[in-house]
C-alpha cells in the first residue's frame, strides 16, 4: 500500500501545488490518539480528502480514472517542522502517526461523490468545508499522472492537498471531520 500526498490543490491555501510520499505505516486510523513525537519542534497538520483506490491501474487515462476510486473520506498529513536531524528530513511527513485517516465512504453510497462536503473541526471549531470538486488539479487528472510514475493498487490512499492552513498540534487538541452527514473522524492529540 502507497500513501500519495499532494499540497496546495485548493484554493485556501495559496501553496504551491507538490506531492510527497508517505509510509504504510504512517497510517493512523480515527479512534486512536494522535502522539506528538520529541524529534521536532512542532508538528503541523492539515486537513485533506483522503481518496481510497479500488483497482489496479497503470498509465490511467484521465477519463477513466474514476473508475479507481472506491472511497473517500477526510484525514490530516502531519508534517514535522525543525526536527533534530535534517538527513532525515524525506522522513519528516513519513513517521508513524504522519497520515491520519477517518473511516471509509464508498461512492456507491453517495448520490454526487464529487459534490458531497467534508467539514472538519478542531476542537468544535470548523476549520474548513471543502468538497471533491474544488480542487484545483481535478482528482481524476491527479490519479492519472500519479499512475504514470508507479502503478496504483488497491488499498492505496490519495491525500488529494491541504483543504485548509496547517496548524499546530497541541495536546489535548481534538481533530473531527464528517463526510455529508456522517462523522468519519475522531483523534485525540497526546504527548
Amino acid at each position: 500500500m502507497k500513501v500519495i500526498g499532494i499540497t496546495g490543490n485548493y484554493n485556501t491555501t495559496g501553496d504551491a501545488t507538490g506531492s510527497y510520499l508517505m509510509a504504510d505505516s504512517s497510517v493512523l486510523y480515527t479512534g486512536r490518539p494522535l502522539f506528538i513525537h520529541d524529534f521536532a519542534s512542532d508538528f503541523v497538520a492539515a486537513p485533506s480528502i483522503v481518496v481510497r483506490t479500488g483497482r489496479l491501474g497503470k498509465c490511467i487515462a484521465a477519463k477513466f480514472a474514476h473508475r479507481y476510486w472506491d472511497a473517500f473520506t477526510a484525514g490530516f498529513s502531519v508534517k514535522a517542522c525543525q526536527s533534530d536531524d535534517r538527513r532525515l528530513s524525506a522522513l519528516d511527513r513519513a513517521f508513524d502517526g504522519a497520515a491520519v485517516v477517518g473511516d471509509w465512504v464508498t461512492v456507491s453510497d453517495m448520490e454526487d461523490p464529487l459534490h458531497t462536503v467534508v467539514e472538519v473541526k478542531v476542537d468544535d471549531a470548523v476549520i474548513c468545508r471543502c468538497c471533491l470538486a474544488d480542487m484545483i488539479w481535478p482528482l481524476d487528472d491527479v490519479m492519472a499522472a500519479a499512475s504514470t510514475r508507479c502503478s496504483i493498487k488497491m488499498g492505496d490512499m490519495l491525500f488529494t492537498g491541504d483543504c485548509a492552513e496547517g496548524l499546530t498540534l497541541v495536546p489535548g487538541m481534538r481533530l473531527t471531520a464528517t463526510v455529508g452527514e456522517t462523522q468519519v473522524l475522531d483523534v485525540k492529540v497526546r504527548r
